[in-house]
């Protein structure tokens, strides 16, 4: 999406006529942190994509009556968190989730607006990590959302290990840079986010050689 209000005024003028293109784009733009949200919440990946994607129905049953993107995004997150917590109060089984929700609900609005931040950080990695080279792209999803090792990508990918970390190298320098234009690594590090942090602020870099890289040890 443009940053141009024009633009911008354009789009949701399509979205609101039920334009499929629009409601394609927002969600391209949101699916990723309002599942992350979910995910964060209930600690179920396949109950967060069934509620996420219960939220952009319901989107998509409203879209005439929202005016703005902040409109969109806020709907998104209220709509999937009063679903979480819906999920949650009728886990009777579950009783730590049960204490949860209500914590989470009833005393701690700042815990939720914590996720909501970082599920939009992750969103905004997820995005820049499609302009990557594509197998670049490929060995870094496996590590930040899979969690994989290099030997087990190396195997994945049929590729050395050595050709795995050059793309991990290069995947965290492009990132890097990414993050640094849009103005998000002094956000991101004030957040204290784990994983984020642990992989684009503190893999070794032993030898910098490009400005980049004096750039983050800096950070």
């Amino acid at each position: 999406m443009s940053n141009d209000k024009d633009d911008d005024s354009e789009f949701i003028v399509r979205f609101r006529n039920g334009n499929i293109d629009a409601f394609n784009e927002v969600y391209r733009m949101y699916y990723n942190a309002i599942y992350l949200f979910a995910n964060a919440l209930i600690h179920s990946e396949m109950e967060a994509q069934d509620i996420v994607t219960e939220s952009f129905v319901k989107l998509w049953r409203l879209h005439p009556n929202l005016e703005s993107l902040p409109n969109i995004k806020a709907f998104l997150y209220l709509a999937t968190r009063n679903a979480c917590f819906d999920y949650l109060r009728n886990l009777k089984r579950h009783n730590a989730s049960y204490k949860e929700v209500l914590y989470l609900s009833k005393e701690s609005p700042n815990e939720i607006e914590f996720e909501i931040i970082k599920a939009d950080y992750y969103n905004e990695i997820a995005l820049q990590i499609e302009n990557l080279p594509k197998q670049c792209a490929e060995v870094f999803k496996l590590i930040f959302f899979k969690g994989k090792k290099t030997f087990e990508i190396a195997e994945h990918l049929g590729i050395s290990n050595k050709t795995v970390l050059a793309h991990k190298r290069n995947a965290i320098i492009n990132l890097r840079s990414a993050l640094l234009r849009k103005s998000m690594l002094p956000l991101i590090l004030l957040s204290l986010l784990p994983t984020i942090v642990s992989l684009l602020f503190l893999s070794p870099f032993t030898n910098p050689t490009t400005a980049s890289d004096y750039i983050f040890i800096i950070f």
